[in-house]
């Protein structure tokens, strides 16, 4: 009998739903998560809340209309749901949903600009939130106005959020029911990620305030303040980054990551979670032998990355001991451990080949919700005890019905490695075509993630599986200068880019080409980002490929380092300027080959990409006309660097099409 099932087609990445945040009950009985879908008609996308018991049953929707609801957020008391809700043309606003019936209602009222990371204080009586003010104008007052830009700092621009407004991050709060809305820091300098003390008299939060902060991006400090904003005083006293803080649960001492290292040298150090006493002193290191990042970085395309989670709680089991909840990167994996309060050796809570990319954590009960892709499927929701018994019970199915519909195979785990690479272990995936037949012989694509400090891993990549669905064997792997296999596996590419990496890449294709379903002659190489500067380089130092697809490439060392968003991270970790090591940053440019590249090669770049800036692009293809060689350019207008991730649906369908299509045409 003849599969019902067919290949995967481009189109098929916007029937995916996605579980972004998680948000468990005060009694830890149900959880709210926020599941997001892209409409490729309307070209845009809509993430809706949904309630579901912790364990198992039915997942209810509980809003309904286009507009986006994020950050959900439980009142301590169960009665109540505060959540931001954004819809096109109007700035966002804190709603709130009673649990218990009835419809939500607007609680605030701001003119303008991004509100995040709500928290509810343990009275209920407020909600603690982060806001960047930023006016509106309408259009007729755009066309009575001058356009342009004052810049006078040196970090005055992150790609995704553009460039940075006049006003800084502040914390505010609002009163519940009333929604009287209060600043509650000042100054200039950005004041994020504000945490409640569990009496609610006390707020912590990350402030740079050090003399001449904009050349020292890497620093932040830890600072207390009265629940109404006064007498904030610095609790970190050392240089470095301090990410993701929470408070101890008798509200004595502060949990963060962190790392101590100066300007640039983030890849050069272990980031560890500390505890400190919030009388400031000196922190504790309770991860010391933690070699590995404490936070997500495995690249997908249908789950986000990038999150990083404390969360504070009892150990269940009447053990009464307290605990840190937190996700570590290894292995092509994200998974779940904890620690001890007072340090010892974390303990494995949610293992095996998962991506975990969102958590939500009852403090009381030591019980999680964990969002976790895996191989085939596009994320779903696990209930976890936080005891160490590992066994974690998968809540949801949300794309079954889809993945049953198409012929999708898991990918195969590889080890890499041989004379070319010194016999370093790559670890990678090998995904064969549908209908693979073991006589047969396919084109080879190498797929090469960004960073370089991604890594590729346990999660369903909508990409690779419609590359294969052309008829080709995809392969995909963690070179050297990808994170998950410890801190030296990661930086020793550091300023070394297309060395021990292109070793390890083209020990890849070496061994892949070897095997008797693979057409050795017909060989694709695609990145993006990185991977955009190692698909330049690799075509440019090699002519073993038949065609090639760079994406908002980083291609020119020398321009990116004044022209990226965080360009000047290169230069601190460099040393040196570009006037006073010129040769230096030309040779390590993937650009400054292009005389030698003869692979037809199509690149692709985002008109608004503020980390890779479109010149990068630009200049490439220009040198390659010049020199009569076959290019092509396809510029996105108003994407930015994210455009495979987070780009309109319509521009990554696009996208998709414009890489089967070329390499259909030379491969």
């Amino acid at each position: 009998m003849a599969s019902s099932k067919r290949p995967v087609r481009a189109n098929d990445l916007f029937r995916l739903a996605c579980p972004l945040e998680v948000a468990l009950s005060p009694d830890g009985e149900q959880v709210v998560y926020v599941r997001r879908r892209m409409n490729l008609v309307q070209n845009r996308y809509e993430a809706n809340l949904w309630l579901m018991p912790v364990r198992g049953g039915k997942p209810r929707q509980l809003t309904r209309t286009a507009a986006r609801h994020l950050h959900p957020t439980w009142h301590p008391r169960g009665r109540y749901l505060a959540y931001v809700r954004q819809r096109e043309g109007q700035p966002p606003q804190i709603w709130i949903l009673p649990m218990q019936g009835g419809e939500p209602w607007q609680l605030t009222s701001l003119e303008g600009g991004p509100v995040r990371q709500l928290r509810w204080s343990p009275d209920g009586r407020w909600i603690l939130f982060n806001h960047r003010e930023q006016p509106r104008l309408s259009d007729e007052n755009k066309r009575r106005r001058p356009a342009y830009k004052h810049i006078t700092e040196l970090y005055h621009k992150l790609d995704g959020d553009g460039f940075f407004p006049a006003a800084r991050w502040h914390l505010y709060r609002t009163s519940f029911p009333a929604g009287r809305t209060a600043q509650l820091t000042r100054g200039d300098h950005n004041n994020t990620q504000g945490v409640w003390s569990p009496d609610g008299k006390r707020i912590a939060f990350i402030s740079n305030r050090i003399p001449e902060a904009d050349y020292h991006v890497d620093n932040n400090d830890l600072f207390v303040m009265s629940a109404a904003g006064r007498g904030p005083r610095q609790v970190t006293r050392r240089f470095g980054p301090v990410d993701t803080p929470a408070w101890s649960l008798d509200g004595k001492a502060l949990y963060y990551v962190g790392h101590f290292g100066r300007d640039g040298e983030w890849i050069r150090h272990r980031h560890h979670i500390y505890r400190i006493p919030i009388s400031g002193g000196r922190p504790r290191d309770l991860t010391p032998k933690l070699d590995n990042w404490p936070f997500n970085h495995v690249a997908t395309d249908t789950v986000p990355s990038g999150a990083g989670y404390l969360f504070p709680y009892l150990e269940p089991g009447g053990r009464d001991r307290e605990r840190v909840a937190f996700l570590v990167n290894e292995e092509g994996a994200c998974r779940v451990y904890s620690v001890a309060g007072t340090g010892g050796k974390h303990r494995l809570e949610m293992g095996g080949r998962i991506n975990a990319f969102a958590a939500g954590c009852s403090a009381k009960h030591g019980r999680a919700v964990i969002a976790a892709s895996r191989m085939l499927d596009g994320g779903d929701l696990y209930s976890l005890s936080l005891d160490g018994s590992a066994d974690a019970v998968r809540l949801t199915e949300l794309n079954r019905r889809q993945m049953d519909r198409w012929s999708v195979r898991e990918p195969e785990e590889v080890i890499f490695g041989g004379r070319r690479n010194k016999g370093v272990p790559v670890h990678g995936w090998i995904l064969k075509p549908p209908g693979f037949r073991k006589n047969g012989r396919y084109p080879l694509i190498l797929n090469i993630h960004g960073g370089p400090m991604a890594q590729y891993g346990y999660s369903f990549f909508h990409e690779m599986h419609l590359l294969a669905a052309q008829g080709y064997v995809v392969v995909y792997t963690n070179p050297r200068g990808s994170s998950g296999y410890g801190l030296r596996f990661m930086n020793c590419i550091e300023n070394r880019w297309g060395q021990d990496d292109y070793a390890d890449l083209m020990t890849v294709v070496d061994q892949m080409v070897r095997k008797p379903y693979v057409d050795g002659r017909r060989l694709g190489v695609l990145g993006g980002s990185y991977g955009g500067f190692m698909t330049t380089w690799m075509v440019g130092h090699t002519h073993r490929f038949r065609a090639a697809v760079t994406q908002r490439q980083v291609g020119n060392v020398m321009t990116q380092a004044g022209s990226s968003d965080l360009g000047f991270y290169r230069v601190y970790s460099r040393g040196s300027l570009p006037w006073e090591t010129p040769m230096k940053y030309l040779k390590d440019s993937p650009n400054f080959y292009a005389d030698k590249i003869k692979t037809p090669l199509l690149i692709i770049h985002s008109e608004n990409d503020l980390r890779c800036p479109i010149a990068q692009g630009e200049e490439l293809f220009t040198l390659l006309k010049l020199r009569r060689r076959t290019v092509e350019m396809v510029r996105f207008e108003g994407e930015s660097h994210g455009l495979s991730r987070g780009g309109r649906p319509q521009n990554r369908l696009e996208r998709l099409n414009r890489i089967t299509g070329w390499f259909r045409r030379y491969l």
